[in-house]
């Protein structure tokens, strides 16, 4: 009886690890991967939490550069009222 009360904790431990890696939709936790795997794994997370910080600086910086060539044609047009007019015209 207190084989199955082990073998039981012993299941109830491995559903509870936490997930390492989750590849081509398979989830993989540090008991189902080799040393070498694991070290793979973890530069795998580190890298696509860095590319997440870096796709976000990068929407940041269009988004940015897009209002500053905005704020560009206003200044121009404010001081070539020309420029206005002929944009008017066209």
């Amino acid at each position: 009886m207190s084989e199955d009360k082990t073998m039981k904790t012993d299941q109830e431990t491995t559903k509870e690890e936490p997930i390492v890696i989750t590849y081509n939709g398979t989830e993989y936790r540090q008991s189902d991967l080799t040393e070498e795997q694991m070290a793979l794994a973890s530069r795998l997370n580190v890298i696509g939490r860095k590319l997440a910080t870096l796709q976000a600086a990068h929407d940041d910086y269009v988004m940015t550069n897009d209002y500053k060539n905005i704020v560009i044609q206003s200044f121009e047009r404010s001081i070539n009222p020309e420029v206005v007019e002929e944009d008017k015209e066209e």
